[in-house]
């Protein structure tokens, strides 16, 4: 076996998966006796249901310590792979070769009985997960204190919650000492504060070498997350690679969906439209450079669209590396196709495409742009960059708002516009992805007081 089969621990090869499907119930029995007729008589069965392929040529791998994830919309087969990897589904063709104790969460409270109480249901799913018994017993206090479901482990599980659902299967999978750790949009239905539990017990599980396999529509978290992501649609592998780009690349199908339903007819980013005549020479070239760069790299409906994009210092000087917390100006160049409202935005993200910090029309503050066909607007956002030490880039939009952050039709549309890099600070190290301004009070004890507001005095529920 060479080393990188060795490293390997999900391998999956052309992997398919069909359904038959019926109009009726009584359908499937008279094609199964039909085809077992059939077969006595020595003649080829006649299908007469209709086939559907939940996955169709899937191929990937997963190596040791790396999370991969798999994003996809709804019904793209994201839950039938994860089910034939987990092996609670058998394919229909190709193989999988699976190495490691494989912990699933794929599906709110499989594996539970809903008689049975929290203790009860938390002994059978471990067993069920490989953990001797000895060792169940051994682990169920922790269990139920990372479960924190207090007096309910005694209640039967019908009774629960779907938040506590998976408080309880979660804390079993979190001591099971699992080697390859599945999740299928579980984690999503917890509260806030066991969501970030969670995510700081996939973080160690991470460091010490575990490998997980995520899904979730929350791509912020895929980001957080995983090195890689695999992008499904309609059963195929539409595109594999570093999590930033195969994310970019399904936003913008969501984008372009979006825009279809909001605006029915064709985008046109994807064509090459002259700049605007309006600006002197030297811009007008760097408007065309930046035009070619991002010809295949844009998305929307093209009735505005960026022309040029500059990180300036407050002298108007171009910043490609800059210390931290300095003035910066994002100035950014728009060209208008169709009398519009629209707000121009930017967030600036770090190397993952993870969006650090970022600014709009609507929450700055400020009038949508009224704009007309054939006009040139430049917009300027003066800001600080209070970022820790690393390598950052501009994503850029255009934007016009139908229910407010909530809801738009997206003009244009530019992931990775610009690029540049923050040195570290002179004051200490940051360890945060941002930094924002205190103002930090110390008194000695006795010589100062913070009240207690009257009304919170004789609260019982008042935490300070």
């Amino acid at each position: 076996m060479s080393d990188q089969h060795a490293t390997e621990v999900i391998s999956c090869t052309q992997l398919g998966k069909r359904y038959r499907l019926y109009h009726r119930p009584s359908d499937r029995l008279l094609d199964s006796l039909y085809a077992r007729w059939q077969r006595l008589l020595g003649r080829r069965s006649r299908n007469s249901t209709r086939e559907f392929r939940a996955l169709d040529n899937v191929s990937f791998s997963l190596a040791h310590g790396e999370a991969m994830a798999i994003i996809g919309r709804n019904g793209s087969g994201k839950s039938t792979l994860l089910q034939l990897i987990a092996g609670t589904l058998d394919p229909t063709e190709g193989s999988i070769q699976v190495n490691g104790r494989v912990c699933a969460m794929l599906e709110l409270g499989v594996g539970f009985n809903p008689e049975f109480n929290g203790v009860e249901n938390a002994r059978l799913y471990a067993l069920m997960l490989g953990i001797p018994h000895s060792v169940i017993e051994e682990r169920l206090p922790a269990i139920l204190a990372f479960a924190e479901i207090g007096e309910f482990a005694l209640q039967p599980v019908k009774n629960y919650s779907s938040g506590m659902y998976v408080r309880l299967a979660f804390a079993v999978i979190a001591h099971a000492d699992p080697e390859v750790l599945i999740v299928d949009e579980a984690l999503s239905v917890g509260d806030a504060a066991f969501q970030a539990k969670c995510m700081f017990w996939l973080r160690n599980f991470q460091k010490a070498g575990g490998s997980l396999l995520f899904v979730s529509h929350d791509i912020a978290a895929v980001r957080a997350i995983c090195h890689r992501a695999l992008y499904l649609e309609q059963g195929r592998v539409k595109a594999e690679g570093p999590t930033g780009e195969v994310t970019d690349l399904y936003l913008h199908d969501i984008h372009q969906s979006q825009n279809s339903a909001l605006v029915p007819r064709p985008a046109i980013l994807n064509q090459v439209t002259p700049p605007c005549e309006q600006g002197d020479e030297a811009f007008r070239l760097r408007s065309n450079a930046f035009e070619q760069r991002w010809i295949d790299k844009r998305q929307g409906t093209g009735d505005s669209r960026i022309r040029l994009v500059e990180l300036l210092t407050p002298n108007g000087e171009p910043i490609g590396a800059c210390a931290f917390n300095a003035e910066a100006i994002v100035r950014i160049h728009v060209e208008c196709m169709k009398t519009a409202q629209v707000s121009v935005n930017y967030k600036i993200r770090d190397r993952h495409l993870v969006s650090v910090v970022g600014a709009d029309f609507l929450i700055s503050g400020h009038p949508l742009l009224e704009m007309r066909p054939g006009e040139l607007h430049c917009i300027e956002y003066r800001t600080r960059l209070p970022l820790m030490n690393g390598d950052y880039s501009l994503r850029l939009s255009v934007t016009e708002p139908i229910e407010k952050h909530a809801q738009a039709v997206f003009h244009d549309i530019i992931e990775v516009a610009l690029s540049f890099k923050v040195l570290p600070a002179e004051q200490g190290w940051i360890y945060t992805m941002a930094y924002l301004p205190n103002t930090v009070s110390v008194q000695p004890q006795g010589c100062g007081s913070v009240p207690i507001p009257p009304n919170t005095r004789k609260n019982p529920d008042y935490h300070a």
